[in-house]
């Protein structure tokens, strides 16, 4: 953020958009007391007392009766003199407040994501808290909720302190050997306790990687592939999953021709489930193309769904799925394929044992036996990289005993690791994260 810019008093609604019964108006700045002082009569709040004021217009005109909330910093969400009025929640009121704030020398309209930014550059925050909070908002299950929390809490942030300050004990260790070997004041092995430390970190940070996969379907959701032969039914399965007529059903063979995606929540978590083109050679090239997506769709999901139509034992996967379905269980027939599931549209026959599986297949995606420290991708570039440097230190150590450069790979690790907080080289990061959110955050 432009330092000029970072000196003004900003305003926004941090509410949400249109009518409501109260609106949260946020004002961050050095000049927040203003806008009471100017607009509002009686004594200024005394810092976090709630207190109902008037808010009048430069005509002394009333515009609104608010409930004053005061912070002063640096106890305060961003660091800075904060206010809060909260006001009914009515256009008209929210757009004169708005206006009126504009007037006053050094206010401005803030930025997408300023309050928070502002929070992370006066550090009250760091930027995996940041995350949290625009996690936290755009959460729509209650997985997608609590992860979110752990992350805004700091919970993930400690846990990465943590590793940096091993870090920093490692390279102590190896300072200690460079500058005290000729005294005698370290062991005649000083290189154990930090092999030792290193083993440990990297085996942390690649379980941290492995439970990332998991935290990540519970951010961005799982992706559900149903796939088969034309007219075997997927269509139908999709409906009855979603619950509603989300596809168009017809005895008429490839009648779906593009990907059709539904979402839905299993166990907590967002599920994107996807009615796929029926898989046959084709010489009709807009089937031949849907038939093309279906198979890349289906390849890049994290369970796939394959359908055949019972007794038809022409009809069997062509990659590896992870719930065989036979479909049409209601009519007399004979088969030897090892189905997971048999159903039936028609008598409902399976559905429920089938919803079991496909939400156990999600709880396996997402289970968590311990909260997550690395949710997205930057975290767990950020941690290949350390482990890369950890395994380059301990080379070093073991091999030519290069005491010089093992330290430096450690602070390279160590400075994989205060990118994942914000610390350092992060500017071409910033404004996307902060761009994600709305004006009021």
């Amino acid at each position: 953020m432009n330092q000029s810019l970072s000196n003004d008093t900003i305003i926004a609604l941090s509410s949400g958009q249109g009518r409501a019964g109260v609106s949260v108006l946020r004002i961050s700045g050095p000049q927040a007391d203003l806008f009471l002082k100017t607009y509002c009569r009686g004594a200024v709040p005394e810092p976090r007392m709630s207190a109902l004021r008037w808010i009048y217009d430069e005509d002394e005109q009333r515009v609104d009766q608010a409930l004053i909330l005061r912070f002063v910093g640096p106890d305060s969400f961003t660091g800075e003199d904060v206010i809060e009025l909260h006001c009914h929640g009515s256009l008209a009121v929210v757009d004169e407040v708005l206006r009126l704030a504009c007037l006053l020398p050094g206010f401005r309209i803030a930025e997408r994501g300023e309050f928070s930014q502002r929070a992370f550059e006066n550090e009250k925050l760091d930027l995996v808290q940041i995350e949290g909070i625009s996690d936290l908002i755009e959460s729509t299950t209650t997985k997608q909720m609590q992860q979110a929390a752990r992350f805004l809490s700091g919970d993930a942030s400690s846990r990465i302190e943590a590793w940096r300050k091993q870090i920093l004990e490692a390279s102590a260790y190896l300072a200690a050997s460079i500058d005290f070997s000729d005294e005698g004041d370290v062991g005649e092995s000083p290189h154990g306790p930090v092999l030792d430390l290193l083993s440990e970190l990297e085996t942390e940070f690649t379980s941290a990687l492995d439970r990332s996969e998991k935290a990540s379907r519970v951010r961005d959701g799982i992706r559900v592939a149903i796939m088969g032969a034309p007219n075997v039914g997927k269509s139908t399965l999709m409906n009855l999953l979603a619950e509603r007529d989300a596809a168009i059903i017809s005895d008429i063979a490839g009648t779906t021709r593009d990907v059709l995606e539904v979402s839905l929540v299993l166990n907590g978590v967002p599920v994107l489930l996807a009615d796929t083109a029926g898989i046959r050679e084709t010489d009709d090239p807009i089937e031949a193309e849907g038939v093309r997506r279906a198979r890349k769709w289906a390849a890049e999901a994290d369970i796939r769904l394959f359908l055949s139509e019972i007794g038809d034992d022409t009809s069997k996967p062509e990659t590896d799925i992870d719930l065989w379905i036979g479909t049409k269980a209601d009519l007399p027939r004979n088969t030897d394929q090892p189905f997971d599931v048999k159903i039936s549209a028609t008598t409902g026959e399976g559905i429920d044992a089938l919803k079991s599986q496909l939400s156990n297949r999600v709880a396996e995606l997402t289970s968590l036996s311990e909260a997550p420290s690395i949710v997205r991708r930057r975290h767990q570039s950020a941690i290949e990289q350390a482990i890369d440097a950890l395994r380059s230190a301990r080379a070093l150590l073991t091999e030519n005993d290069d005491v010089d450069l093992a330290a430096f790979e450690l602070s390279l690790a160590r400075t994989a690791l205060d990118q994942i907080l914000g610390r350092v080289d992060v500017e071409d990061i910033l404004g996307e994260v902060f761009s994600g959110f709305c004006v009021g955050k």
